[in-house]
């Protein structure tokens, strides 16, 4: 991601050296924008669902109820100053149900069987990736962070066509080490 003079960074700390990054267990991985708010979007709507649910509840004016919509904080004051105990925002019980009615996937047991196999092509996968030379390690690591064909000719210093070619051979070699488990 280039950055004009015009635009500035965004305000973020998982956002510097100009690309995106997340932690997952532990080790950080350079993404894309597009991977980086696909995978925060589940994090970011949980956050605002406890932040709602930690509101109070008032009359809508109409004989029903409704979730407060002021500043919690100020709230808080108005109560302090007219010596009135604290409102107790804790939240509320969270059912699978509420997951599955908001899109997410509630699998029924985890394969463990799965597990291993995913960990093992990995295993295998980086093992792969660790025997190429550096300029085919780097074409691959660029590629997998979501860089044109055009974008890492500009990195490596080389025409379009050469990282295609080497691209090409790359994903061959790969997919003959890899044939086991395709």
């Amino acid at each position: 991601m280039s950055i004009n003079e015009n635009q500035s960074q965004p305000k973020n700390k998982d956002f510097y050296d100009g690309a995106w990054h997340l932690t997952i267990e532990d080790q950080v991985i350079e993404v894309t924008e597009e991977v980086y708010r696909a995978y925060k979007q589940p994090l970011w709507a949980e956050k605002k669902r406890q932040e709602r649910e930690k509101r109070c509840i008032i009359s809508d004016g109409k004989g029903g109820t409704k979730r407060c919509t002021r500043n919690c904080r100020e709230c808080d004051l108005e109560r302090a100053e007219k010596g009135l105990p604290l409102i107790d925002r804790t939240g509320s019980v969270l059912s699978l149900d509420k997951f599955s009615d908001d899109g997410f996937d509630v699998p029924d047991s985890i394969n463990i069987d799965e597990l291993v196999e995913d960990k093992l092509l990995l295993e295998e996968l980086f093992a792969a990736l660790d025997e190429l030379d550096p300029e085919n390690r780097r074409i691959a690591e660029l590629f997998s962070i979501g860089k044109t064909e055009r974008e890492i000719a500009e990195c490596i210093g080389c025409a379009q066509k050469t990282v295609n070619n080497r691209k090409l051979k790359l994903f061959s070699q790969l997919r003959e080490v890899l044939k086991d488990w395709m």
